[in-house]
């Protein structure tokens, strides 16, 4: 029912998205604690901010979801990945990062998320153009800003490299400008520190690399356990419905499902990345990666008996989260 209603042209459906992204304030309304959240890179300053006033937190959060979604969803219309007008990507993106941000309660991590929505928009653009040189430095430059934000989406720049090997002919250029945007935000971010701050102190990972502890694998609550699990069976179903779908197999529709799985793998490396530097399994790293994928697959839900099934227990495990968070069911510990 819901997947029919947002599979469909009815624009109108985009107003209701506001409506539910204010889920993220009930936990605030039932007086929830929000934890202290731990500063792992330069700009979770914002985060921690952000965990003092947690009506704050939650309407900036509210604010940046509700515009993602629709960004989002924008740009995956105007990629043409379905036959026709769907606004079923904005629901999965509205979905998805609710419920992260009430588990990690970060803010500069749904920024990397925007960042991330209009890099791939420069990078979907390059098909089949004389000059490509525009697009792939602002593409490296927005995937810069998102790792910025949060370091592990270093993963990002092999992947552009990867992205220009597959779409283009050789063209030393265009493999440079793509770098050089990525590069871009960090050299500002020192220049700034340097004018601005007393002490050149700038960091990327707090940690070095250890493969010998434990604790990456301890998941605090089954439903985090449950949501973590969803994550990883739906990337994998909706991956292959993505590769292996026959409908609208055009040439640039086929170059545009290519570069959102290399996306994803590059994101894969996010997590694997925080797994080495920081003894922490982010799954929640692979997010816009999965939500491509998810809004392909969701929005082919008939070809398909179990996106409708894994749809919908999405949404349970969300309203789980959801009211655990408010406190209204007890946290079980392994």
């Amino acid at each position: 029912m819901i997947l029919r209603q947002f599979s469909s042209n009815q624009p109108y459906l985009m107003f209701v998205l506001p409506f539910v992204n204010l889920l993220v304030f009930l936990p605030c309304l039932f007086g929830y604690t929000v934890p202290e959240v731990p500063q792992q890179f330069p700009f979770d300053i914002i985060n921690f901010e952000c965990v003092l006033t947690p009506w704050l937190g939650a309407g900036i959060a509210w604010i940046v979801i509700t515009l993602g979604a629709i960004l989002f969803n924008w740009v995956y219309n105007r990629h043409e990945f379905h036959s026709g007008p769907t606004f079923v990507p904005a629901l999965i993106f509205s979905n998805l990062f609710i419920v992260i941000f009430l588990l990690n309660h970060s803010i500069t991590f749904l920024f990397a998320q925007i960042f991330l929505t209009v890099g791939a928009n420069r990078l979907l653009e390059v098909y089949r153009q004389k000059t490509a040189l525009d697009p792939y430095f602002r593409a490296g430059f927005w995937f810069g800003l998102a790792a910025l934000c949060f370091p592990l989406y270093l993963s990002l720049l092999p992947m552009l490299l990867v992205a220009v090997i597959f779409t283009r002919g050789y063209n030393f250029r265009e493999y440079i400008m793509p770098v050089a945007g990525f590069v871009f935000p960090f050299l500002y971010c020192f220049a700034m520190q340097y004018l601005l701050m007393d002490n050149w102190n700038f960091y990327l990972f707090k940690r070095i690399i250890s493969l010998n502890s434990n604790d990456n694998w301890m998941i605090h609550s089954y439903s985090k356990l449950s949501f973590y699990v969803l994550c990883a069976l739906s990337l994998l179903f909706s991956m292959q419905s993505l590769v292996f779908s026959g409908d609208r197999n055009t040439n640039k529709n086929r170059n545009s499902k290519w570069i959102i799985v290399f996306m994803c793998f590059a994101m894969l490396g996010s997590v694997t990345a925080g797994w080495l530097f920081l003894n922490q399994l982010i799954i929640e790293g692979v997010g816009l990666g999965l939500i491509f994928c998810l809004s392909y697959w969701y929005s082919n839900y008939r070809i398909s008996l179990f996106a409708p099934v894994f749809f919908y227990l999405s949404v349970a495990i969300s309203l789980w989260i959801l009211i655990e968070q408010t406190q209204l069911i007890p946290v079980f510990q392994w």
